[in-house]
């Protein structure tokens, strides 16, 4: 977080423990390479982000 605002690499993670998804964040607006991992860890969806329209 800077100043309150989402940036850099995250990852979210199931209350199992398992991934659920990861992605960078420039000036709180998801951006770039997004993916979203089933339970065993594997990918199952990529998203290209280009940023800008400010959703999650």
């Amino acid at each position: 977080m800077i100043d309150g605002v989402p940036a850099g690499y995250w990852e979210w993670f199931r209350r199992d423990g398992s991934r659920m998804r990861s992605g960078h964040f420039e000036g709180g607006v998801p951006v770039g390479t997004w993916t979203t991992y089933d339970q065993s860890g594997s990918p199952y969806k990529v998203t290209e982000r280009k940023g800008g329209t400010g959703r999650r």
